[in-house]
């Protein structure tokens, strides 16, 4: 409703420009029209409508504006046809507000075809048959059962089943949820996809290995981290390692048994140990091959492993989850121990509508997990993509062997807690004993995220606002700081808390 008083207000302020009078009318004029493009942009970022959408939104409705405004510049113009013009410009108006953002623009906001709303409520006073009772509402369910009910919110979460086809039976719905005694707070439950970016491939085959693991010598991020620093620095520590941590995989599963893998790797959610798309197996890698085994690559979890990684499987096999699916693995890896949760996935998500995302971060944080997040691969801004743009997140852009913000990488520089590494063609494991490459700031998150368990696993006590802190203090510059944070230096990091 707020889009399309602000709507009208600029066609109003058209009208008046024309046909008010006097100096004075003028700056109020502009006073109005500023003020109403204000309402106009909050109003529409107040939609369940993704970025794109938004835009074309935008694009589609200032050229009826444009339209508007040459129809009465000609009857001011003329001296006539006023009426006729003020009647068009009133229908093309009261269309956009009746048809607005429009009846088939419903699939576009890419909700879960089986739970399409998330709904906080007060479980002392929702009535719950009141809702089912509700035209297109079909079924209706608690979401999570978090293991520690009296820290969070999230166990008073419904997800309900809705039954629509057009954008106007969407809103419909969802006001009348909102109406109900007992809701709380109200957001669409958004599917996401994986997607990756092409690999921008060279004509170097590879150096030397760095390690006694044949395949290190195509991993060129490995010298940009200084992995030899890194194990020499820990292999001289001579540490005692009480409680290894765990590194939380959220993704589209890990293959357990693979050959660079399977040491460091341990079981917490069955359905989980495989991985049908290879994604999940790729990070995996990433953050934790082992290291000096003369097979595969190496990774910065070294010795006999400072940490174990596990996988909670939230993408299914096509590489599709929704917010739910993923705020369900949070609450699971946090409830299982997670030192560190690792997300490499995400969509283009409107950041007033992350208030289950952020209740799931502080549900983390409060246990003393620190969750990972990769930025996205649209070269956007990070803040219009979830949950990279969720307060209490370290988000990760990905940079190439030049020290680049990667060209498809989104930029952080409206993102609080931001930090970089390498995420062009990345050698790392794959299903079945294989390896390949692949770019994406899906590679560049484990990295950060082998790096934060890490240093949970020599001072459990840190909290993601210290670990950022370390990382922003210790990490170094890129070609684009500013776009991407600064590069993580796993050596200088570690250095700092062992002093």
């Amino acid at each position: 409703m707020i889009y399309q008083i602000g709507l009208f207000c600029i066609q109003f302020c058209m009208f008046w420009r024309f046909f008010g009078k006097g100096s004075q009318s003028v700056l109020l004029i502009w006073a109005v029209f500023l003020f109403s493009s204000l309402v106009y942009f909050y109003g529409l970022s107040l939609e369940t409508l993704l970025l794109l959408d938004r835009l074309w939104f935008i694009s589609r409705d200032f050229l009826v504006i444009s339209v508007s405004a040459g129809l009465f510049f000609i009857s001011f113009k003329w001296g006539r046809f006023l009426i006729p013009a003020s009647i068009l410009v009133a229908i093309i108006t009261l269309w956009l507000y009746f048809n607005s953002p429009g009846k088939y623009t419903f699939k576009s906001l890419h909700l879960d075809e089986n739970a399409e709303l998330l709904v906080l409520a007060d479980k002392n006073s929702l009535i719950k048959d009141e809702i089912l009772l509700l035209n297109g509402v079909k079924k209706m369910q608690k979401a999570f059962t978090p293991k520690d009910e009296y820290n969070t919110e999230l166990d008073e979460y419904y997800k309900i089943d809705v039954e629509t086809q057009t954008y106007e039976e969407w809103i419909f719905i969802l006001e009348k949820v909102k109406g109900f005694k007992g809701v709380i707070y109200v957001e669409p439950n958004f599917s996401y996809n994986l997607f990756l970016p092409e690999n921008i491939i060279t004509n170097d085959t590879g150096n030397e290995p760095v390690t006694n693991d044949p395949l290190s010598g195509e991993q060129w991020a490995l010298n940009k981290l200084d992995i030899l620093g890194v194990h020499e620095l820990l292999a001289n520590k001579n540490l005692s390692i009480k409680k290894k941590g765990i590194l939380a995989i959220l993704d589209t599963g890990i293959d357990q048994q693979h050959e660079d893998l399977s040491d460091y790797y341990i079981s917490v959610s069955p359905g989980s140990d495989l991985d049908p798309k290879g994604h999940g197996t790729h990070c995996a890698g990433i953050a934790s091959a082992v290291t000096g085994n003369n097979k595969g690559i190496a990774s910065l979890n070294f010795g006999s492993g400072l940490f174990s990684v596990t996988s909670i499987r939230v993408l299914n096999a096509a590489g599709y989850g929704t917010k739910e699916s993923i705020v369900d693995g949070i609450i699971e890896a946090v409830d299982k121990g997670a030192s560190v949760i690792s997300l490499s996935l995400g969509g283009p998500g409107n950041p007033l509508h992350q208030r289950i995302y952020k209740k799931a971060v502080n549900y983390a944080s409060s246990k003393g997990t620190v969750i990972v997040v990769a930025a996205g691969n649209s070269n956007r801004n990070a803040k219009e993509y979830a949950p990279a743009n969720v307060k209490g997140v370290i988000t990760v852009a990905a940079v190439d062997e030049n020290l680049s913000k990667a060209s498809f990488s989104n930029k952080l520089m409206d993102i609080k807690m931001s930090v970089s590494a390498p995420g062009v063609n990345i050698m790392s494991t794959l299903p079945n004993h294989q390896y390949g490459i692949l770019s994406g700031t899906s590679m560049a998150t484990p990295y950060v995220a082998s790096l934060v368990t890490i240093l949970k696993t020599l001072k459990p006590q840190l909290t993601t606002q210290e670990i950022f802190t370390i990382l922003n203090r210790t990490g170094s510059e890129t070609k684009d700081t500013k776009a991407t944070g600064k590069l993580i230096q796993p050596k200088k990091a570690i250095e700092n808390i062992l002093k």
